[in-house]
Parts: C-alpha cells; structure tokens; sequence
C-alpha cells in the first residue's frame, strides 16, 4: 500500500525531469500528499506530456459514488488487468505520478511508526499511475490512483507491498496508449533495495493536516 507520500522539488525540476511543456496548474513543495488531496500528474495528450491537478484516489466512470475514491487510492499489479474498477485505465489512461519519497508505518510497541522511504539522494521518481474521469453535477473530476506491488527488502520489514517506482527510460511506455499489456505489465516490480534509503520520522506526519519539511524529521 502507499497511503501517503512527498514531491518536495520545485517546479523547473519536475519540468526537466518530466520534460512537459510549460505547466498549466502551480505546485507548491508537498510533505505529506494524502488520499482525496490534489497533486500533480503527468499524462500524455495529442502526443505530449502534460501535468496536470488530479484527486488522488481513483473513481471508475460508471461509480454513483464520489466517496469510492477514498478507497481506490491503490490498485494492485497483480489483479489491475482483471479488477472492473481499474482494467479499463489500465487500458488506456495510464499516467506518471511525480514524487520524491513515500511513508510507510511500522507495527511497533510505542504504537506506529512512520518510516520515509526515497531512492538514493533524494532523487525525484515517478509511481505508476492510472487516471478516470467521473462526470458529476458541475462537471468533470479527474482522479488517479498509484499502483503498488510486491515489496523489496528494505520495505519489506514494515509492510508487504510498495509502488511501483518507474524508471526515466520506461516512462514512455507507460504513457504510450499503444504499448502491449506484456510490455505494461514487465514494468510493474519493486524497485531494487540497494538503490533506496529508509528513515525512522516524525509523527507528526500522522495526520494529513500537517504538510510541512519538520514532518520528515527523524523522532524527538
């Protein structure tokens, strides 16, 4: 699962490193993006890489609920080919989700303990995605959920399962509407252990109201 993570780099960085055009929507840097918030998302439109706002937590076209969304925040790599709710974005409306670290929490005596999980110095990535439109009364909302997997050994000691962490020379692939499902489905794996760090931070990143640099700092 990934119930929460960080894109704390400026803007130009995600540009070069996305290569998209001029972005259409702000960001400002982000500690602790939680489900149903809005973040970034590239995606690909008439041939070219977009970035874009979306809800994180995906609501299928066909939902008469808007609060499904709450719990489409993942979708499993195993079963998104065949889940209803997924296999059709799966299809076709695949997207990057730009971060810089994910949290994971860890069962301990004192309670959970949150765990800030990035790639070696710090470097920016992108999750896996898939992205809907769901009509609702004042028009369209475009939600996205982050596809997770099997975890590595570093993760491994805290939870059962990661996102998936895409590298830059896939990311066409994934994006390209004509890529095969074999193809797609080759890219959804941990990502290796060794080029990953794991730190023990604060727990003041346990609540979604706090979206701050001192979340990720290592406990009292």
């Amino acid at each position: 699962m990934c119930g929460r993570y960080t894109l704390t780099k400026p803007a130009k960085t995600i540009q070069s490193h996305f290569a998209f055009m001029e972005p259409k929507v702000s960001h400002k840097k982000r500690y602790n993006i939680a489900p149903t918030q809005q973040a970034p998302v590239v995606m690909l439109r008439e041939g070219k890489r977009e970035l874009l706002l979306m809800r994180w937590g995906l609501i299928p076209p066909w939902s008469k609920d808007e609060k499904m969304g709450s719990r489409m925040i993942n979708a499993r790599a195993e079963t998104i080919q065949e889940k209803p709710s997924f296999k059709n974005s799966f299809k076709t409306k695949r997207c990057l989700v730009p971060a810089d670290g994910f949290i994971e929490w860890e069962n301990t005596e004192g309670g959970k303990q949150p765990h800030y999980i990035t790639l070696q110095n710090n470097a920016l990535f992108a999750f896996a995605g898939i992205w809907s439109e769901w009509k609702k009364d004042d028009g369209l909302l475009w939600t996205f959920s982050i596809i997770t997997t099997d975890c590595n050994s570093l993760v491994q000691p805290i939870h059962h399962r990661m996102p998936v962490i895409l590298y830059p020379e896939n990311y066409n692939t994934w994006l390209n509407v004509s890529s095969e499902a074999k193809a797609l489905q080759s890219l959804l794996t941990s990502f290796p252990a060794d080029q990953m760090e794991r730190i023990a931070i604060s727990r003041e990143i346990n609540s979604a109201k706090n979206d701050r640099a001192e979340c990720l700092r290592p406990p009292a």
